[in-house]
């Protein structure tokens, strides 16, 4: 009933949930930080006069605040009160970090958000600060993954790999913790991983950490090693040696007394390869245990406690008892609604899909159907997998130090023509305003009232242009918008309906000669589905809205990287930074259209994309190796470059296109920013 990746998938989400629930956590096993019940008696009259207290604090605060929420808050503020008077960064760092995990255990996901990012300012440049930023940086991934922006999610993940690399951190915990989240992206965007290079790679560096915490009997390294080689193993179809990692895990943390989380999470894992094993009994024994090691008093705020009951319904669906999967199920949903928990409510709506529909209840099987069908496309699967082959090929280590000495020398060269460029600006500008004024001296008294009447015109007709200019690019955009919504919530509705129309009907009046027939029509109808689902989401890019241009350009370069033979280098320089909404999205239609033109016309292996941040201006490079545009001038002008020239013109910009037959096309592009910012603010 099941397919094998959506169990590895659910997983893989528990393993995402406890490793960022328990963030640090491991750094106060062993030290009483936490009682059975009820939190350590603390002594908190005494002045924090001195780092050593201060960190005292803090660690005893990171102990509590998965149990105990405000006393660890009461602690961190304590602390970072302390840490402003005596100047210490570090360990204002450390506070506002601890701040931002315990809002995100009390679900409040903004204000979690907000003191990461605080925290972010306050860490030091040393390797400890590296490696706090790095954490930070993992913190932001998961907030954004059950938010479901997972092109955010990515991009922190490998942030904070890039962190430790540039740095040179070697602390093994550090490099466990972001390399374990790397795996799990990878875990998910693969469906058979048993030959991939880079999944390779990860796993070999942590069986190295492993081997060394062996070696030094680090516990606290294993525990953490061992949860996610369960869901490695689990993955790869290995459930045995799964099981045993997780029970290795199970042993481990009893005699650490780790996090109750991970032990629940654990369980609950274990759970899942019994699924996977089509061993539903067995998965329903584990998922009550997990659900024994939640106190009751905190069973309604527990997450665990809507995903234990909702794998129950899936066991429950997979034994055909349709009345207790709905009677599990239904609750559970409806708290997971509650809690804004979307990457399993999925599984809940396609649960009650199909055991309504066994039970003959087909209005209710094709609502949940629909559902089902929308949390689907918010969770964006298809998105998740191009994303995260993308990350494979940004982040290959061995080639980073050819990459950086290419990207030098890109600067450099646009640097030195920007110089040229400018030169003869000024150069022109200066011989234009002599000849200017003389031609004033000698014609002011004939022809000042016909000047000033064509200036007033000229300005007029810009101004129409740029207002018609602009009315065209808004008709454009909200057309777009119109059709990924009409799309989406249209034609993509009618299409789940169809599909449980088509599978009742078959049913009712299944035939031995119609299997074939009815198995070809429901693969064309998710085949179908899935384009859909795809073309609307491509109209309108999540992560230009929420990231802005330098990111949605680097992942929509990566994309087009993935899909065709042209390898594009994309290069961001300069301080990045957010732009008015109209000219990133109009910007970034340039882009998209300089790409396309590359993949149709030119028939080129590599292409350069530069995006250069200035403090008042913003400079475009679209390179190519292609065959070039052709020496009749008539054919350079066609429809693509016209429209690009009036969105540049649109954006008060400029752009200079160099092509040599058979060499390759340049197109250089530069925008006035504080003339767009001005257009922007009177429109």
């Amino acid at each position: 009933m099941w397919c094998k990746i959506s169990i590895a998938v659910r997983f893989l989400c528990l393993l995402l949930l406890s490793c960022y629930m328990n963030l640090f956590s491991l750094n106060a096993l062993g030290q009483g930080a936490v009682a059975e019940n009820k939190p350590q008696t603390i002594v908190t009259d005494t002045r924090l006069n001195d780092t050593i207290s201060i960190n005292a604090v803090i660690k005893t605060a990171d102990g509590l605040r998965e149990q105990f929420i405000d006393s660890a808050l009461g602690l961190y503020n304590k602390a970072m009160r302390a840490s402003q008077l005596l100047h210490y960064n570090y360990g204002m760092a450390k506070t506002l970090f601890g701040i931002s995990r315990c809002y995100n255990n009390k679900e409040q996901k903004e204000s979690s958000v907000f003191y990461a990012r605080q925290a972010l300012n306050w860490c030091p440049d040393d390797i400890r600060g590296h490696e706090l930023t790095a954490s930070v940086y993992l913190a932001l991934s998961e907030i954004y993954y059950y938010q479901n922006r997972y092109d955010s999610c990515s991009y922190y993940r490998y942030t904070a790999l890039r962190e430790l690399e540039n740095n040179k951190v070697t602390n093994p915990r550090a490099q466990i913790g972001v390399l374990c989240s790397i795996l799990q992206f990878w875990l998910n965007a693969h469906e058979d991983i048993h030959n991939d290079l880079y999944i390779r790679e990860v796993v070999q560096r942590i069986n190295n950490i492993e081997r060394n915490a062996l070696a030094t009997n680090d516990s606290s390294l294993l525990l953490k090693i061992y949860f996610h080689k369960g869901g490695y193993y689990n993955n790869i179809g290995q459930n045995d040696s799964a099981r045993y990692y997780c029970e290795r895990h199970l042993q481990l943390g009893q005699a650490m007394k780790a996090s109750p989380s991970m032990t629940i999470a654990t369980l609950l894992n274990i759970g899942l390869t019994y699924m996977d094993d089509k061993r539903p009994e067995a998965a329903l024994q584990y998922y009550k245990k997990a659900l024994a090691e939640i106190p009751v008093q905190r069973q309604s705020e527990n997450r665990y406690v809507i995903f234990a009951n909702i794998f129950q319904g899936e066991a429950y669906a997979m034994q055909h008892d349709w009345k207790k999967a709905i009677a599990i199920t239904e609750p559970a949903l409806a708290r997971a609604n509650s809690f804004q928990i979307m990457h399993l409510s999925d599984h809940a709506y396609k649960t009650l899909a199909d055991a309504y529909e066994a039970l003959g209840q087909y209005k209710k099987a094709n609502e949940h159907r629909k559902q089902y069908s929308q949390i689907r496309d918010s969770v964006q699967r298809i998105q998740k997998l191009e994303m995260m082959y993308d990350m494979e090929v940004k982040y290959r280590l061995s080639d980073k130090d050819k990459q950086l000495a290419q990207q030098e020398l890109a600067i450099e060269r646009n640097e030195s023509r920007l110089k040229t460029k400018n030169f003869w600006i000024i150069a022109i500008s200066a011989s234009f305003i002599l000849i200017l004024a003389i031609g004033v001296l000698i014609y002011r008294n004939n022809y000042h009232k016909q000047t000033l009447q064509a200036e007033k015109i000229r300005n007029l007709r810009q101004e129409i242009q740029i207002a018609s200019l602009q009315a065209m690019v808004n008709g454009e955009e909200k057309e777009r918008s119109r059709i990924a919504r009409e799309l989406h919530d249209g034609i993509g509705g009618t299409l789940g309906a169809i599909r449980t129309r088509v599978s009742a009907m078959v049913r009712k009046y299944k035939t031995a000669h119609t299997n074939d027939d009815f198995t070809e029509l429901m693969q064309m109808l998710e085949e179908a589905s899935a384009d859909l689902r795809k073309t609307a989401h491509n109209l309108m890019p999540e992560i230009l809205l929420q990231e802005g241009l330098a990111k949605a350009s680097l992942l929509f370069c990566e994309r087009v990287r993935k899909g065709h033979s042209l390898q594009i280098n994309t290069e961001i320089w300069g301080k990045v930074r957010r732009l008015p909404g109209d000219v990133e999205l109009t910007t970034y239609r340039i882009i998209q259209e300089l790409i396309h033109n590359i993949l149709k016309h030119a028939g080129a292996t590599q292409a350069l994309v530069q995006i250069v941040f200035h403090e008042s201006q913003l400079c475009i490079t679209v390179e190519d190796n292609g065959r070039g545009m052709p020496a009749d001038d008539s054919h350079r002008d066609g429809i693509g470059l016209r429209t690009i020239r009036e969105r540049i013109k649109l954006l008060n910009g400029q752009i200079d296109t160099v092509s040599t037959p058979g060499e390759g096309t340049s197109v250089y592009i530069e925008l006035n920013l504080a003339a767009t910012k001005q257009n922007s603010f009177e429109q």
